[in-house]
Formats: C-alpha cells, structure tokens, sequence
C-alpha cells in the first residue's frame, strides 16, 4: 500500500515543520534526514526560534540558503516578529523561518503553519530524525479515510543510536540507566497505551516530536495555543472539542508502525525539569477543557479519557506520596508488620515489570528494532530496576508539576542540552 502511496502523484502534499532552539549539534543531521524522506511531495520548513547559537548559520551553509518573501495564511496568530524567510537554492523544498523567540514552542510551530503550503502538516522536533518510510505509513490513514484529521507515530529515544547521511543504521540501547528507563516508558506509552485509546477514537495526545495534521483543520482552530505548556495535547484536544461542537465526524488515529528517533535527557536533572514541565502542562490542559470532562458530547475522549488522565496522572501522584508516607509511618509505629510490607512490595513491582515485559515483547515480536541479545537484557534489567527508583522520584516530579499549575507559573520553553547524533 504504501508504494502506490509514494508512486501516486495525486499524494497528499506534507510540510514538515521543524521548531528549533539552540539546536545546531543536531540540526543537520535532522534536516538531512527529513530531506531524503521516501515520500512524493514534501516540504520542510524550520522555524529557528530565536537561537542564540548558530543554528540558522549551519543550515545557510550547509543548503545555500537566500533570502526569499513567502505568502503568508490568516487565521493564525504569532507573537514572536518574523526576522526573515529563506529558501535554499539546492533543495528548493527547504524553507527556513528566522523569529523572534519568546519562550514557547507552540508560537514557532505557528509561525510555520502560517508559511506552510500542503495539504497536510508534520510537526517534528529538531533533534529527531524520522525513519525513511515514516510518512508513507502515517500518511496512509488519511489516505484510506477522509475522516481523519490527526495521526501520530511511535516516538523511540535516539541516544545510543548510530547515524551515516541523516538515516538510523543501527539502534543501541545506552548504559546510561535514566536513558534505559525512558527507552521503556516510550514503549509502553506507544505500544500499549496509545495503540488502545486511538482504538476508541479517545486519544488525547500526539506527540509533538512526530504528529501530523489536516493543515485546513488547525488553521480553523488557530493553530496552536501559544499560552499552553503542553501544546501537541491541546491541539489534539482542540480538535476534539471542535469536531464534536460541529457534529462532524473525525478520526484521530495512531500508527505502530513509522518511528521518529528523538534525542531524551540523559541526567536526571534534565529529566526532572521536563517531567514537572510535563505534568504541569497536563493540569493546565485538563483545567482548561474541564467542560469536556464527563460529557457524553464529546464521546470517549471526554466520557473516559479525560477521567482517567484527571484520576491517574493528576491526582495519582498524591495517593501515591501519601500512601508511601503512611508506610513509613505505619513501619515506625509498628502498626505494619514488615511481612506485609515485603508482599505488598513483591506485588507492585511484579505488576510493574510486566507492564514493561509486555511492552517489550510487543516491540521484540512485531519490529524488533532492538535486535541485539544485550540490548534486551539491558532493558530487562532497566525493567527491573525502574519500581525501586524511578516510579518514587517521578511521581514526585509529576506532584510538583500539578502543583505549579494550580499555583499558575509562567509556562516556558525549557532548554534541554544536545548532546548531538552518534556517527556511524
């Protein structure tokens, strides 16, 4: 199916934009890549938000990139003032965005949007190189069913994998225990989670490292709301609300099956800033569509997903600080005998490993993109290990990140060090 896709010249166009901060250890790399897509018609339009570093300047280089005035769409706002526009002389389908940076990703997906010209868009960040059929996979959706008017892909962490010409040629799964921990959290987020909920047309969120878009749709909706901490889940919420309140029907899917490697922190203080950024992106969300929550109107994603995310990722983190504060205090007192404690213990964290055991064996039995023994063995051990360390903390993280949205912090980009591709 996807050859006629990618030999059919009536193909849906895609734009592909690219935000990018301070990225200029990866920036080429990603570019490369998404400029060798196996995909009829693509454009690629980076969005450089303000890099204090020289993003901007690698690309111009490297592309050949001048000076050129773009139309510009209505109906999408942008905070931060256009610098300039460019295109690159050797790959005409390469369009640089140069913007004011004011702090938030979301207003440099929309200063893309306004530039874009295909029917469909594709947000990606600019650490993260998509496999070479990507597209052609969650393309396809839209392709088989005019309803759908968001699809998403497995996003996997990059870090341990080898690069040559902007394409993975090989996976490795890092030493580094914060990375091993991740690489299991993105397959059970992907393969079991989303893969379920986008079953019931009740997915909430797409990642903003690899989604894509009816591009008439979100300019409709008024692109991305630049307010917002967690900008890829209100877009898709947005969306929600919107087809619902139209009585239009709408599909929001998401495909196993095309992978975006992107690059995930590897300290766990990066880790901490982007998991209270996330979870304080979350609050705000679910505060800001409280309506939708438990309304039948707007089907699955307002009757059970809103609930669960409200129940188990808001207010989840809480039962469980407390829960570990009554133990502690119930070990103290001697009111909990330390035989119970070791069967309840025993119990959580077997439940919790098969979680990753059958995540794992999902991925091993349907893509197997980690076929070296070590590598398995090493998330076995990272299966492991993950209930005695990582769960504490990152419940934790996620308590103050709900905290600073019931407080209202300011919402911000947050800055991630690159630590840049591994060449092959």
């Amino acid at each position: 199916t996807q050859a006629l896709t990618f030999a059919n010249p009536l193909a849906p166009g895609v734009s592909v934009i690219v935000p990018a901060h301070n990225e200029e250890t990866v920036i080429l790399e990603s570019v490369t890549a998404l400029l060798k897509l196996r995909y009829p018609r693509t454009e690629v339009v980076v969005v450089d938000d303000g890099s204090r570093d020289r993003t901007a300047a690698v690309l111009a280089e490297a592309f050949d990139l001048v000076p050129e005035r773009l139309p510009v769409s209505e109906g999408i706002e942008q905070e931060g003032a256009t610098i300039e526009t460019l295109r690159s002389r050797t790959n005409p389908g390469l369009v640089l965005v140069r913007k004011e940076g004011v702090g938030r990703r979301s207003d440099a997906v929309n200063a893309g949007l306004r530039v874009a010209s295909n029917e469909l868009v594709c947000m990606i960040d600019a650490d993260s190189i998509l496999d070479t059929d990507a597209l052609l996979h969650v393309v396809q959706p839209f392709i088989d069913d005019d309803r759908v008017v968001a699809a998403g892909g497995v996003v996997l962490p990059s870090n341990g994998a080898l690069v040559r010409d902007g394409r993975i040629v090989a996976t490795r799964v890092p030493r580094n225990l914060v990375v091993r921990t991740q690489v299991l959290e993105y397959l059970r987020a992907f393969l079991v989670g989303r893969s379920g909920w986008s079953s019931l047309n009740g997915l909430l969120i797409i990642s903003g490292a690899f989604g894509i878009f009816r591009r008439q749709v979100v300019v409709e909706l008024g692109g991305l709301d630049a307010t917002s901490l967690a900008e890829d889940a209100d877009l898709v919420v947005g969306l929600h609300r919107m087809m619902r309140d139209r009585g239009e029907p709408f599909r929001v899917v998401f495909s196993p099956e095309p992978v975006c490697w992107t690059e995930v922190p590897g300290t766990v203080k990066v880790l901490r800033r982007q998991r209270e950024r996330w979870s304080q992106g979350l609050g705000e969300l679910l505060w800001k569509y409280r309506k939708m929550i438990g309304r039948p109107r707007y089907g699955v994603l307002g009757v059970i997903t809103m609930p669960y995310f409200m129940l188990f990722e808001l207010i989840g983190p809480f039962v469980e600080l407390l829960g570990i504060a009554v133990v502690a205090l119930g070990l103290v007192t001697g009111a909990l005998p330390w035989s119970l404690l070791w069967m309840y213990v025993g119990a959580s964290v077997l439940l919790a490993t098969l979680a990753s055991l059958a995540a794992m064996l999902v991925e091993e039995v349907s893509f197997a993109r980690y076929p070296r023994t070590r590598d398995v063995a090493a998330l076995l051990w990272a299966a492991v290990a993950e209930p005695f360390w990582f769960h504490f903390v990152h419940s934790w993280w996620r308590a103050v990140g709900v905290v600073r949205a019931l407080r209202r912090k300011e919402s911000e980009w947050g800055e991630m060090t690159r630590a840049g591709f591994t060449q092959a």
